[in-house]
């Protein structure tokens, strides 16, 4: 995979977590109705929000990350993009999928000991997806370092 096909596997990453955002910001607005309103979901509005805030930071700094692979200089094809645009890809998926989950049960994944059964596996899947992405968009700086550095 080159430099170039990386930023547009990003972009488009980007354009759907921010669609994902969107969506989420308008299940959180259905999520805070009133139980007596028509609009009303019946499910806690803070997993909701927190679901939000999550696509929304993923969503800029996947954006973000778009415009670094932008300046990076063409190269032949390496492993090194694949694996970084497989960790952003993975870690989004896992982080917003376990909080997307977690909002549909109530619950917001930030307990390692929950009470409840699958609490425990949404905080691990939403926290290795933290970690992946992480660990992709420090790989992508390390390497956009390497290459603005001068010869």
């Amino acid at each position: 995979m080159t430099d170039q096909a990386a930023a547009h596997a990003t972009l488009r990453l980007a354009m759907a977590v921010l669609v994902v955002t969107a969506l989420a910001g308008v299940w959180e607005v259905l999520a805070a109705q009133a139980p007596g309103s028509l609009l009303y979901l019946g499910v806690l509005p803070g997993p909701v929000q927190a679901l939000r805030e999550s696509a929304l930071w993923c969503g800029v700094l996947t954006l973000v990350s778009s415009l670094a692979w932008s300046r990076l200089s063409v190269q032949p094809a390496s492993s090194t993009p694949r694996r970084v645009v497989f960790g952003l890809h993975a870690g989004v998926i896992l982080s917003l999928g376990a909080s997307a989950y977690g909002a549909t049960q109530g619950m917001r994944g930030e307990q390692l000991f929950d009470l409840r059964t699958d609490g425990m596996l949404v905080f691990a899947l939403k926290y290795t997806g933290h970690v992946l992405y992480a660990g992709a968009l420090l790989a992508l700086g390390l390497r956009l370092l390497r290459a603005l550095r001068p010869s």
